[in-house]
């Protein structure tokens, strides 16, 4: 996922954050025990929709997510096939900034290891204008934070909240209606006609999505004009391929760079064993949208074709290849929420507010969109905001 920071329409949300030492024992996110335990129904098993999840349940209320994916973890994606074993690559968020204090509290918590995102050897590539030049990492990586990732794959995290909820976790259940009941509460219904009961619902899907849910009564005029296009979202494609050999170390260069295509080159198994290696690009916008229009067999070879012009001979070291897209992902249908200064000013704001017993989380309404600490942020605030109800 990209990164940016929201604008005047998440003024005065409370933001979260945590930037002393934990415990091992501590969450960021920790809630004291409630005066009155509460059932709650959360849709979204994304990292928003599980950190609320978390931190409500073990402060002693009843929680159940719902989740329309077979997995948990939403934009958090790791794909492991079809690479050789002990490699992956990120399909979604993958690297954190050193500032992300909720997003490196919960991995201190879950005792999850962190290494360098980015090698400290070899040479990077930058391309521009078909010119092929070569960048020291001193010089490439002044242009950088010090990014970590998380060791064995940012699915770890997702995987240790939904662990830490037992059994409280549905996937393969598409919320389908939301409809608030008499004595504020509400009622949550799943595309199997299963109904579930509770005093408070809070939805963490993208704005995108809400469209697929019929809520009664019908959202607020803000969130239906966000839902039905009013909010603009960031189009982000990735495109792996398998090579047999890192031929590219051959010229001592790292697997990393950016081209003025555009796109970020990178290598995510650069720390990895073996003699193979993964490769991907990381488009955005137009360029994703282009290669959304291709099948998946056109799309790796479209991305070969435009790496010989820098990596030649890359062809004859190909594996196999695959890609994801965000845009056709139809349980995110894009990549992170990037606003207009006016939507975002006319509609931040309104998105975060609550409508009876429904409240609302996600990426999208937080201090740092396309990013988990985000989604972490925005989680949290629902969930004090429902806590404190």
């Amino acid at each position: 996922m990209g990164g940016g920071l929201a604008g005047a329409g998440l003024a005065g949300l409370g933001l979260v954050t945590c930037s002393s030492p934990l415990e091992p024992e501590e969450t960021p996110g920790a809630l004291t025990p409630p005066s009155r335990a509460l059932q709650i129904v959360v849709v979204g098993a994304g990292v928003s929709g599980l950190v609320a999840a978390f931190e409500l349940s073990r402060a002693g209320h009843d929680v159940t997510v719902l989740e329309a994916r077979e997995r948990v973890g939403g934009r958090v994606l790791t794909l492991r096939s079809p690479f050789a074993p002990g490699h992956f690559a990120e399909a979604g968020a993958a690297r954190i900034p050193p500032e992300h204090d909720l997003t490196l509290g919960y991995a201190r918590h879950f005792g999850l290891q962190l290494d360098r995102f980015y090698p400290e050897d070899g040479l990077f590539l930058r391309v521009r204008s078909g010119e092929r030049a070569t960048v020291p990492p001193s010089s490439f990586l002044s242009d950088w934070p010090d990014f970590v990732k998380i060791r064995g794959g940012t699915d770890r995290l997702p995987a240790a909240f939904a662990n830490g909820l037992d059994r409280s976790v549905i996937t393969a259940a598409p919320v389908t209606e939301i409809a608030a009941g008499a004595g504020n509460t509400a009622r949550t219904t799943t595309s199997d006609g299963r109904n579930y009961l509770s005093d408070r619902v809070l939805v963490t899907v993208p704005v995108p999505l809400l469209s697929t849910i019929r809520f009664s009564p019908p959202l607020s005029a803000a969130k239906t004009e966000a839902m039905n296009g009013g909010f603009h979202y960031q189009s982000a494609t990735r495109v792996f391929v398998r090579f047999r050999s890192r031929f590219w170390e051959t010229d001592d260069l790292n697997g990393w760079g950016t081209t003025d295509w555009p796109e970020e080159l990178w290598h995510p198994t650069w720390d990895a064993p073996g003699p193979e290696g993964v490769l991907l690009t990381y488009v955005r916008g137009k360029r994703a949208d282009e290669l959304d229009a291709l099948d998946e067999e056109a799309r790796v070879a479209r991305v070969l074709a435009h790496w010989e012009e820098f990596l030649p001979g890359a062809a004859g070291h190909v594996a196999t290849g695959t890609s994801h897209s965000w845009q056709r992902d139809p349980w995110s249908r894009a990549a992170w929420a990037e606003p207009t200064p006016t939507q975002d000013s006319e509609l931040g704001s309104p998105l975060a507010r609550p409508e009876g017993p429904v409240h609302f989380a996600g990426e999208h309404i937080s201090g740092a969109r396309g990013w988990m600490n985000g989604a972490l942020e925005s989680g949290l605030r629902a969930a004090r905001e429902m806590h404190e109800s």
